[in-house]
């Protein structure tokens, strides 16, 4: 620098010693997530580590820190990958209604209904102490499963399986099976198998609605 204060040829530029980071390099991202979700069921949130994450993954854990900053923004991630249920876009179509909400339930979806139901109760205590978690999971997952169960009771009115004056009560029957999973899987120590699922369809469901 001269004295008047302009650079001279032999200054550096104004840039010369800040570094730049590596990009980070997204391509394991997916691995990371998937392998997430697989200890989400396994263990519960409250179990799993990024030290897990990251050796299971084989990445070193400032690898996923620069990623992630938490625990928390890793799991949200891993929910949101996930995407909606695959039932949103298009409808099980078997012939009646409980074939069709037979059909949600044992959807392949995230590894069949045992995998998934594992997954959402490794989820459910994140819930409750994790207000983004809650509203990922509400938003991901139970609001479109809610509009799954809506749509296929308005397609058995117009099928005339149910009778048209009880479409009054279809928002709130459309609840019925993701509120009391939901409620089994925050409130019971038991496991959510699928007679539960066919239990509430055949002794909840289906009788609110003859």
């Amino acid at each position: 620098m001269n004295n008047q204060g302009a650079l001279s040829p032999s200054d550096p530029p104004a840039s010369q010693g800040l570094r730049i980071g590596r990009p980070y390099d997204h391509s394991s991202d997916e691995l990371i997530l998937a392998i997430t979700l697989n200890l989400l069921a396994e263990r519960g949130y409250e179990k799993v580590t990024l030290d897990e994450v990251a050796l299971r993954t084989g990445k070193a854990k400032s690898t996923l820190y620069r990623r992630w900053a938490t625990k928390e923004d890793l799991v949200l991630a891993a929910v949101r990958s996930i995407g909606r249920p695959p039932e949103v876009d298009r409808l099980p179509d078997l012939g009646s209604l409980r074939s069709d909400l037979l059909a949600v339930v044992d959807s392949s979806w995230l590894g069949g209904p045992d995998k998934r139901v594992a997954l959402f109760a490794g989820l459910a205590s994140a819930t409750r102490t994790s207000d983004a978690l809650a509203v990922v999971v509400r938003s991901e997952v139970t609001e479109p499963y809610v509009e799954v169960y809506r749509r296929l009771l308005c397609r058995a009115i117009h099928r005339g399986e149910i009778p048209a004056d009880l479409a009054a009560r279809v928002p709130v029957l459309a609840e019925v099976i993701p509120a009391m999973s939901t409620h089994r899987l925050n409130a019971s120590a038991e496991p959510v198998r699928r007679d539960f699922f066919v239990s509430v369809i055949d002794a909840v469901l289906l009788p609110a609605l003859h």
